[in-house]
């Protein structure tokens, strides 16, 4: 326990990460509740209470995905259903073992994975990707349904639905996350066996080498432009910064600086775990002065959830891909075509690279631990460079 204090979102947006294990930190003004940070960096909101002679932990969601003030109004409602001898949690009692595992829903279940496995077991962007999943795909039909009655036919119907959409490599994702999950809960004894159990991949995964050419690029910038805000803007600011989609789209003012022409990244939204330091051409810092500012710290907050991001990808690309009338390709595919195109126009491989965030290539082993130099000029002339071979591909394609 690092000790009391009144919890405010700055306080906990900027909590140190421990070298191990956990740190928790009780909120001073209302009993119970508190967030934790583990080594991964994961925050996690919490509510320790006392109920039929039991001292139960419930867990109010992940930060930031759940915002402060939204942990701590449930966290007032459950202690108003505890007043009332009620179990926030819904679980029936089984004396001292336990709660009885068959009454768990999925929703609760989703909330003791991503404590109790995500954050010790994953990195922390694979952990945010892991939780988007399961509750971006699968929480709203199961949200409410025991854990133990989800049947393979469940899980079959919504894996069918996303290959139908046109997006099986989605589809292979989703049915990672979800295996990987069932095969926790049968570990943990909440379920016999998972509905998982021998079901084979929706769609075969493959290893994508798409990159688009200038017309294409100029068919889906003008298609971005009649999309507007916010898609519009994320796939400006996808293919300007060859940044990854969950960078772009958890983007939050504070990590903005516009008069510096930086943004940087927390380890903690990185893949590698490592800070990244991103400069902005004056291109992407024109791009950001005209978004709109909502009472949210994301750039792009979802829409009626400040609290969150941006999350309708699958929406804001078909709407993208009917205007352009273009659909093979993927949001990855921006990142692999900004790489390729700036080592065309002779940015070395080396800066290439430290603009993607690669702990591989020319920055793996003991090069990558002596070699300290952050190139940010170097970085800066090279997304510049692309920024103009853009606009040039612009300017020579027919209106």
């Amino acid at each position: 326990m690092a000790g009391r204090a009144h919890l405010n979102d700055i306080f906990v947006r900027n909590l140190p990460v421990p070298d191990s294990g956990q740190v928790q930190y009780a909120d001073g003004k209302l009993p119970g509740f508190g967030v934790r940070v583990g080594a991964s960096g994961v925050k996690v909101f919490y509510l320790n209470y006392r109920i039929g002679g039991r001292t139960r932990r419930m867990t109010l969601g992940r930060y930031p995905f759940t915002s402060l003030a939204k942990a701590r109004a449930d966290a007032h409602t459950a202690i108003g259903q505890i007043a009332d001898g009620i179990d926030p949690q819904g679980e029936a009692l089984s004396g001292d073992d336990g709660p009885d595992s068959k009454a768990l829903t999925f929703a609760q279940a989703v909330d003791q994975f991503v404590d109790l496995y995500c954050a010790h077991h994953n990195r922390a962007s694979t952990a945010a990707e892991t939780e988007r999943i399961l509750r971006s795909v699968f929480l709203d039909p199961w949200s409410k349904r025991v854990l133990g009655a989800i049947t393979r036919s469940d899980v079959l119907t919504i894996l069918d639905a996303i290959v139908a959409r046109g997006t099986p490599s989605a589809a292979v994702h989703a049915y990672a996350v979800i295996r990987k999950f069932f095969g926790w809960a049968v570990e943990r004894g909440l379920v016999e066996t998972s509905p998982c159990l021998n079901l084979k991949p929706p769609a075969k995964k493959r290893s994508r080498e798409r990159v688009l050419s200038d017309a294409e690029l100029v068919k889906l910038w003008k298609a971005s432009q009649a999309e507007g805000y916010p898609f519009g803007a994320i796939f400006q600011l996808l293919l300007l910064t060859a940044q990854r989609r969950g960078e772009v789209v958890g983007m939050r003012w504070s990590e903005i600086d516009l008069k510096a022409g930086l943004w940087t990244i927390p380890g903690e939204r990185t893949k590698n775990g490592k800070a990244h330091t991103v400069p902005l051409t004056p291109r992407v810092r024109a791009i950001l002065k005209t978004l709109p500012r909502f009472e949210s710290e994301f750039v792009f907050p979802a829409r009626g959830k400040p609290e969150q991001s941006y999350s309708g990808y699958s929406k804001g690309k078909r709407g993208l891909d009917a205007t352009a009338k273009l659909h093979d390709w993927t949001l990855h595919d921006l990142r692999r075509t900004a790489a390729t195109g700036m080592a065309e126009l002779g940015v070395p491989p080396h800066v290439v690279e430290k603009i993607l965030n690669h702990s591989t290539g020319t920055f793996a082993g003991v090069a990558g631990v002596y070699n300290r130099f952050e190139y940010r000029q170097e970085m800066r002339n090279a997304l510049r460079l692309w920024a103009a071979h853009l606009k040039k591909a612009l300017k020579d394609k027919p209106r």
